[in-house]
C-alpha cells in the first residue's frame, strides 16, 4: 500500500512539473495580467507553487476570460 501512495504522489508531482513549465511561460500572464513581463526570478519563484497547486491553476487558466495582448487596443 505505501508503494501506491509513492506512485500517486510521484505522478501528481510529474504532472505538476509539466504543467508548471507551461503555466510559467504562458498561463501566469493569462490568469493574472499583472504577471505580464515578469522577471525570470519571479517566474522561478512561482514554479514550486504551480507544481503543488496545478489542479486549481488549471481551472483558473481555463476560466480566465480571453484578453487582448498587452498594448493592443480594443
Amino acid at each position: 500500500m505505501p508503494d501506491l501512495w509513492v506512485q500517486v504522489l510521484g505522478a501528481y508531482g510529474a504532472l505538476g512539473a509539466v504543467f508548471a513549465v507551461a503555466f510559467v511561460v504562458r498561463g501566469a500572464a493569462i490568469v493574472e495580467p499583472s504577471a505580464r513581463g515578469a522577471s525570470l526570478g519571479f517566474r522561478a519563484a512561482i514554479v514550486p507553487g504551480a507544481i503543488v497547486l496545478w489542479p486549481y491553476l488549471v481551472v483558473r487558466w481555463l476560466r480566465a476570460p480571453a484578453r487582448a495582448p498587452h498594448g493592443a487596443s480594443r
